[in-house]
């Protein structure tokens, strides 16, 4: 599948490029001579433990967003 993406923010592209680049079931492609992808990340690597600790000082319970996805 192709799909193409124009990002007007140049640090927002990067940082969303670097973060596709992390995933090992996505090929970038580009003739664009502006794409600079950092591999400092190595693709077998666990990206998982990239987000550990976003919910960090969040009063979330598995309780309370089944209570609010499931909302009556």
């Amino acid at each position: 599948m192709l799909v193409v993406l124009d990002i007007k923010n140049k640090s927002m592209k990067d940082r969303f490029l670097n973060f596709i680049a992390t995933l090992d079931y996505v090929d970038i492609k580009s003739n664009s001579m502006d794409l600079d992808i950092s591999n400092d990340i190595s693709p077998k690597e666990d990206k998982i433990d990239q987000f550990a600790g976003i919910w960090k000082d969040r009063d979330i319970t598995i309780k309370s967003v089944r209570e609010k996805a499931w909302a009556k």
